[in-house]
């Protein structure tokens, strides 16, 4: 059975907190309040209800700047986007507003400052630098303007995700591309270049995974693999915490999960699809009044104070003419969530609103596609309303 497109928002009758077990004691919070997983109906258009169209930023598109479908980070830093393209192993500074490319930083090599892969990015606004970790274990710092400062060997581990904070840089998702350490979490302290670790090195040999495992929004959330909590890592004191765990109704059998590891993904998706099995988690953003996040069935908010849940596979944007499905999180404590929409979507699209906003149709009237061109992607995003 296919998964409807829109999920209602559901009340809970009780609300218990649960001993969370499976982290060290020593680092973790162990109570979380559970929350029944949401039972889908045909009913739409939530989103409206809670956010509102605020900006759009058509990505520059020139002969030197044509991005892949790889992105894997955004961050916003005041009138500026930061983002990486796995893919073609590129970094962007863009404006935050007209999307106009600033800065491309292309290093591709194994010399100083270079790399084949860069792993992830993020971004230090004490001193307004780039770090890049790249597939050398080598931690690269660039300015804004893209200039390259320096680099260093933190250590021989390999890594997926990094997050800088307050002088430190979080390292996570340890055995890239063999299995997953969904608690084990290291620390890096820039200045004196010394480790801590938090958490447990509990192994989870499984790959089906997608979006951002670590986002940093009003806290740091993460989701590790096959996990249903909603974590965040407290870097003021040391522990990671669970707020909210969502209890699934048909978990993920053994024997299901071995079908997606020897690579049977028709049979995989199946029985995901006919038994409505939700599995995944990832990029958790915490917004004023609501947690956003991806799962295997299409977005989900949580309200953090009636602990209301919603969700959707896509939403249909009167203004914009458009079917939002490609939820991506950014790195800001900002109040929104932003929307990727490629250039063929936007040259296909259907407004049906009869009254657009005047700076909204300003907006609109600024991004400019061909469709005979590739065209680099339009950033929609929503802010939370008053």
């Amino acid at each position: 059975m296919i998964p409807p497109k829109k999920i209602k928002h559901f009340f809970f009758s009780g609300f218990v907190c649960l001993l969370f077990s499976c982290i060290t004691t020593e680092f973790t919070s162990r109570y979380s309040t559970s929350i029944e997983q949401p039972v889908s109906t045909i009913e739409d258009g939530w989103l409206s209800n809670y956010f509102e169209l605020d900006r759009i930023v058509p990505i520059e598109t020139t002969d030197s700047f044509v991005m892949s479908e790889g992105i894997k980070r955004f961050i916003q830093y005041k009138n500026k986007l930061i983002f990486l393209d796995y893919f073609t192993a590129s970094i962007y500074v863009a404006d935050a507003y007209s999307g106009k490319i600033e800065t491309y930083i292309n290093r591709k090599g194994r010399g100083p400052g270079e790399w084949h892969r860069v792993m992830d990015i993020s971004f230090d606004d004490q001193n307004e630098q780039i770090l890049a970790y790249n597939d050398y274990q080598k931690l690269l710092y660039f300015s804004l303007d893209g200039t390259f400062i320096k680099e260093e060997r933190v250590n021989n581990k390999l890594y997926g995700e990094i997050m800088y904070h307050d002088g430190n840089l979080i390292f996570y998702n340890h055995g890239v591309g063999i299995s997953c350490y969904p608690y084990l979490i290291d620390i890096y302290h820039l200045a004196d270049r010394t480790w801590k670790t938090i958490g447990s090195n509990q192994k989870v040999d499984f790959q089906g995974r997608k979006g951002c495992l670590m986002v940093k929004s009003k806290n740091i959330w993460y989701a590790p693999t096959l996990d249903m909590g909603l974590h965040i890592l407290d870097m003021d004191s040391n522990v990671i915490k669970t707020p909210y765990r969502l209890e699934v109704k048909n978990p993920l059998t053994k024997n299901i999960q071995k079908m997606f590891i020897k690579s049977d993904y028709r049979s995989f998706h199946r029985e995901v699809s006919q038994r409505g099995i939700l599995y995944l988690l990832s990029s958790i953003r915490e917004t004023e009044k609501y947690i956003v996040f991806n799962t295997n069935y299409g977005l989900m908010m949580l309200n953090k104070n009636s602990l209301e849940i919603n969700g959707m596979w896509r939403m249909f944007d009167e203004y914009l003419g458009i079917y939002l499905s490609r939820y991506y999180p950014h790195d800001s404590d900002d109040n929104r969530i932003m929307f990727i929409v490629g250039s063929d979507d936007w040259f296909k699209r259907n407004p049906t609103a009869q009254n657009i906003p005047e700076h909204l149709k300003a907006q609109i009237e600024m991004v400019k596609v061909d469709e005979k061109i590739e065209s680099n992607p339009i950033l929609v995003f929503y802010k939370e309303k008053q």
